[in-house]
Order: C-alpha cells, then structure tokens, then sequence
C-alpha cells in the first residue's frame, strides 16, 4: 500500500512538474518572440501616432515586442508577400487579391484582421492629364498605364473594369513605376494613366489638389466592386507561425485594434490635430510632411471590424472567370478566420 502511494505520488509529481515545465516553456516562448514587421521608413503607423496623440504605448501595454524591418517606399503587395513567405516578416498587409492568389498558388499563409476598405470614386480612379484624350475606359486601349508593382491590386483592378468593359489586358501598357514616382511620370507624359489611386489615398487627393489631372469613371476599386463598401486590404501571418506562436498573433492583433481605435476616435475629435502630429512623425522620418494635409485617418471605420465572405468572394469570382483559378478550387474561409480578432469574442 505504502509503495502504490509513492508510486502514485511520483507520478502526480512527474506530470505536474512536466505540465509545468510546458507552460512555462510555451509562455517563455511567448514572451521571447519578437514580430517581425515590415514597415514604411517615411510614413507613421498607428502605434505612432496613438503613442504621439494620447502618450500611450500600446505596443508595451499589450507587451508586443516588434523587429521593425525596412520596407523603402511601403513597398508593393507582391514584394510584402514573398517577404512574408521568405520568413523575412512574420506579419504583412496587402491587397487582399494578392492573398487569394498566393494561396491559390499553395502558400501557407492566412488573413487574420481587415485593414482599408474601398474609397468612394471623389477619392479614388486612374488618373490622367486635364488634356488627355483618355475620358473613358475604352479610351484606354493602346495606352502606357503605371502601376506600382506587377500581380497586385491595381494590376487586377485594371484587368477587372477592362473585363467589364469588354477589354482585355493585352489591350494597355502596364509599366512599373513606385508610387511615389507616379505623379511625376504622369505629368512628364511618360505615362499616359497612373494606377496607385484605383484605390485611393492621400497621393491621390494631392494630385487633384495640385490640378491638371483628372480621373476616369469607373476605374475606382469602389466602383469595380459593385459600388459596395469592401475590404481592399488585410493583414495576416504565416500559418506556421500562427501555429507556434497563437499568443503573441492575438497580442499583436490587440495592440494593432487598440492603436486603429485610438487614431480613428482623434480624428473624428480633431482632424487638425491628427494631421499635424501625422505631419510631425513623418518629418522626423524624412518623409514630406505635406502629406499629413492630405490624411483623412484611418481608411477604414468600426463598420469594417471583421473580415468577411463577401470581400473574398469579389476575387474569387474575378478569378474564376479569368482563369487563375479552377471553379470551387478555393472558398473564402480558406483565405481568412477571425478567430484572432479581439472583437471576435463579443460576437
């Protein structure tokens, strides 16, 4: 009896001293990990601008600790997406037609949290030259577009209204052109149409602002997807990552929800002042400050908290038609889950 006992009580030991040895390891592991994250070396993020407006860190709050890689420009969909699978970043954000057709193509990647959602047309279109005689879509055959980065949003927003419009994509030019570089191209006659702004931003707003350019109907992302409000970006993980490391996703997810909150909540208190501190970071950063004129907060508002089928969908179908993929071959909950939204639980 006596041995049974000590038996029984170094077998209790073993497995509380190996469950213990499990979390502390796996919480260690938590704690350990840090997210590496690509990033504009010009432009504020939210963690930024939360910490500048209100004098929070959200990053230390949420204890999220973050490995900052340098993204010159911001980047394109498709150069974050192969960093992302390179193992380069852990977490990215991009198009989410950049997403659908990576993991079509067997990348083992996920969307977790929904990032901007479509601008209406007065925000967002191709642009061209006052004097141009491009004034419609059709208009558009046998001409030189920029867009920044090949296989991302503007490219299949542009293959999308030709379709529509029955064009085809071998109709136009697409030259590759950064971003930043565009207006110029434009207004040098280099181009005759610039794609960066089929879905909007604060270049875009700029480059009207300045005047000789204008926008063709029904080149917007908004008016491509129906006129519906969608999501046109969203950010996600590695699926082995999420794996390994589910603690420090739903902190970072948190941390990233807290900060968009903050600045979103600001702006609509005071634009002004968002504006200046949004001018005062990018400074700091060597960027224009001009920019922070243009800023119109977070694109995106409490509304567009969850991913869902509907904004997938969109290109899964667009897809489909054009032959990048195979009919049923992929399902919205294939690309996303918002198991790690911190407003999931409330649902």
């Amino acid at each position: 009896m006596k041995t049974t006992k000590i038996i029984i009580l170094a077998v209790a030991v073993a497995i509380a001293g190996g469950g213990w040895f499990l979390t502390s390891k796996e919480s260690h592991a938590e704690k350990e990990v840090a997210i590496k994250v690509g990033e504009s070396t010009t432009t504020p993020n939210s963690f930024e601008l939360a910490q500048k407006l209100t004098g929070r860190d959200i990053l230390k709050e949420e204890e999220v600790s973050l490995e900052r890689i340098p993204i010159q420009g911001g980047g394109g969909g498709t150069v974050t997406m192969q960093a992302l699978l390179a193992g380069n970043i852990d977490v990215a954000g991009g198009s989410i037609s950049v997403w659908v057709n990576a993991i079509s193509k067997g990348a083992k990647v996920k969307l977790l949290f929904p990032g901007s959602a479509t601008e209406k047309p007065e925000h967002s279109g191709l642009l061209v030259l006052e004097e141009s005689n491009i004034h419609t879509i059709k208009d558009l055959v046998g001409k030189k577009i920029a867009v920044n980065v090949l296989g991302a949003e503007a490219d299949f927003i542009i293959r999308t209204f030709l379709k529509q419009n029955c064009l085809s994509i071998n109709q136009v030019e697409l030259v590759v052109v950064p971003a930043e570089n565009q207006e110029q191209v434009l207004r040098s006659r280099q181009a005759d149409a610039v794609a960066w702004t089929t879905s909007g931003g604060a270049q875009f707003d700029r480059a009207l602002d300045k005047g000789g350019v204008r926008r063709i109907p029904g080149t917007s992302s908004f008016e491509t997807r129906g006129n519906l409000p969608l999501l046109t970006t969203s950010e996600g993980f590695r699926e082995e990552f999420i794996k390994e490391h589910p603690g420090a996703v739903r902190k970072y997810l948190k941390a990233v929800d807290a900060a968009r909150y903050i600045v979103w909540g600001e702006y609509q208190k005071n634009p002004d002042r968002v504006r200046a501190v949004y001018a005062e970071i990018t400074e700091a950063k060597g960027g224009n400050p001009e920019q922070a004129n243009y800023y119109r907060g977070p694109r995106w508002s409490p509304e567009n908290q969850f991913i869902a089928d509907r904004d997938i969908q969109f290109w899964i179908e667009k897809f489909t038609e054009t032959g990048i993929l195979k009919p049923g071959q992929i399902k919205p909950s294939d690309i996303y889950t918002n198991e790690f939204n911190p407003k999931y639980k409330n649902i």
